[in-house]
């Protein structure tokens, strides 16, 4: 197909129409379909969380823990809650510049810096749980087997946490060199 066939037929196309109210109402938040995804991922998150913070002290022994290891725990769920908000809000304005490069360009420094935030919250996260579950039991060498096969699991999470967020900044590095 030649250039002139392209532009006749591009400009046959009929544009469909949509009000200014149709175009307001795709663009709010509510009926933003990731952003409603990750709200619902968030409600989950923070119901489950909540329950687990009311019932370990109970349930998990945490009355017969070091007061200090109670915080750790505490702490190492509520990072990745705030973090996961942090996330919501730059999903949520992703437009922050005067024209799509400029915008593309700082939404990726931010992806950037939440990928290593997201990465390094999970490990505090991670390591708060086995602090506070491993603390005061006794080692032998099936338990020493037993912790090592966790950390090894955590280790391969984050080298594939590591994987898909630098897949996602590579991503937005190619659609940012498309505009150049």
């Amino acid at each position: 197909m030649e250039l002139n066939d392209i532009k006749t037929t591009w400009s046959t196309v009929e544009s469909p129409r949509v009000s200014d109210q149709e175009i307001r109402d795709m663009a709010s938040e509510k009926m933003h379909p990731v952003l409603s995804g990750i709200r619902k991922q968030l409600t989950i998150e923070i119901i489950a969380w909540s329950i687990f913070l009311i019932c370990y002290y109970s349930m998990f022994d945490g009355d017969k823990k070091p007061v200090w290891i109670n915080i750790v725990l505490v702490l190492s769920v509520l990072i990745p809650i705030i973090h996961n908000l942090l996330g919501y809000r730059i999903a949520k304005y992703p437009v922050q510049g005067t024209n799509i490069r400029e915008s593309l360009n700082r939404y990726k420094s931010k992806v950037k810096v939440y990928a290593i935030a997201s990465i390094i919250t999970r490990q505090i996260y991670l390591s708060g749980f086995l602090l506070f579950f491993f603390n005061g039991v006794n080692f032998n060498p099936g338990k020493y087997i037993s912790l090592a096969i966790i950390i090894s699991i955590f280790l391969v999470q984050l080298f594939i946490s590591y994987r898909i967020w630098a897949k996602r900044v590579k991503i937005l590095g190619s659609a940012l060199t498309s505009f150049r």
